[in-house]
């Protein structure tokens, strides 16, 4: 555990240093948003492609596509949460050509006691692949846990528009704690005004949040106006809000694998799992997310003498409505077998993401990596990406 200590924690104070931490800045806080259900869904198609040669003759191209999908759902008698991470690659080096590819689905369902409680039961699964496998890996994880989540993306969005009426002299000062809630669930409503109302849903679901502002006597004229609706507009179709996400869960379970990757494999022993996660928004600029998780077989070398233990830190700042600085730090320290010792690997990366017109994001990264005893590798990646969701 010494050495994680020494890897891990100067590798996250790093990180969160590397960026500046904004303070809130208006009477509401992420703190003060409750609602009853949370959903949030994500879907991203990425390209790669490069190439060298001579005249028409093609020495080295490589290529890849990746595609990401999350989604999240929370309400007050059950959660769940769905993610899928993809990419292909090609490489043609003179006349050869290679074809690799690699996934990880993940699924997580929790059933809370009661209402009121946060206390839950739990399942999780994750199925990995990629070219070197016979067969998918197929695992499972039931078990019990405490804790919940919340989306308060729309809340982030409701000061981004207090914000601007501010920039506009259209209200005269921060609005009161109420009156921000609100119209972070009016925001929260989307789906049912655009039921209601068809194709032209926006007009009623900006009446709504003008007629919440009106309520709180702090319009300047007597509404919106131009410049109020088109920063509303502004915010909510053309502005790119980063998912918002306060909470924590602590769980503990039983992992099972139900499928090795290899034919002539074994299956693995169950052993203990223990996962904590923590996410909050710092100010309303920015956002961290940690995942701490520990699994060792239920065999004489339970503990420390077999063992996988991992922590992943999250970052994402918005330097300005186009453009997101984001830092992973991801830090892994395993042993596989009693006699060896364990072998700790370090994956820092950290980069812009430009959010272009029509659904396009151009992400600029570099990745450090470093495993104890092994010379450290780095990289650069440009790529794009097109927001499906």
């Amino acid at each position: 555990m010494i050495s994680m200590r020494k890897w891990y924690f100067p590798s996250v104070a790093a990180t969160l240093l590397a960026v500046p931490l904004a303070v809130y800045g208006t009477l509401v806080s992420p703190d003060d948003y409750k609602v009853p259900v949370s959903m949030a869904q994500q879907a991203r198609l990425g390209a790669t492609y490069g190439y060298a040669g001579s005249g028409s003759d093609i020495h080295k191209s490589d290529g890849s596509v990746s595609l990401l999908v999350r989604h999240f759902y929370n309400s007050l008698p059950y959660a769940y949460d769905l993610s899928f991470n993809g990419i292909g690659s090609t490489l043609r080096l003179n006349d050869k050509q290679e074809y690799s590819y690699n996934y990880i689905a993940d699924a997580g369902v929790r059933k809370y006691f009661s209402e009121l409680s946060d206390f839950f039961y739990s399942l999780d699964g994750r199925i990995t692949g990629n070219n070197d496998y016979d067969r998918p890996a197929i695992e499972a994880t039931p078990g019990v846990g405490y804790g919940r989540f919340i989306r308060v993306t729309t809340l982030a969005q409701a000061v981004r528009i207090e914000d601007f009426l501010l920039k506009e002299n259209v209200i005269t000062g921060q609005l009161p704690k109420a009156t921000m809630i609100e119209i972070a669930q009016i925001i929260e409503r989307e789906d049912e005004f655009q039921t209601q109302y068809g194709d032209r849903y926006r007009v009623r679901w900006f009446e709504a949040i003008e007629e919440a502002i009106a309520r709180s006597g702090m319009f300047i004229e007597e509404g919106l106006g131009a410049a109020g609706t088109l920063r509303v507009e502004e915010v909510l179709f053309q502005e790119r809000t980063n998912e918002r996400f306060i909470g924590w869960d602590a769980r503990v379970g039983v992992r099972v694998e139900l499928m090795n990757p290899y034919k002539h494999q074994d299956l693995q022993n169950p052993g203990l799992s223990a996962r904590v996660r923590y996410s909050r928004p710092v100010g309303w600029k920015s956002q961290v997310d940690v995942n701490v998780q520990y699994t060792s077989p239920f065999t004489g070398d339970f503990g420390w003498d077999i063992y996988t233990l991992s922590g992943t830190l999250n970052y994402i700042y918005e330097l300005t409505n186009r453009i997101d600085f984001t830092a992973t730090n991801i830090v892994t320290s395993m042993r596989s077998d009693p006699d060896l010792k364990e072998v700790v690997t370090n994956h820092l990366r950290s980069g812009f993401i430009f959010y272009l017109e029509n659904q396009i994001n151009l992400n600029m990264n570099a990745e450090l990596s470093k495993t104890r005893g092994r010379k450290a590798s780095q990289s650069f990646n440009l790529a794009l990406e097109y927001r499906l969701r």
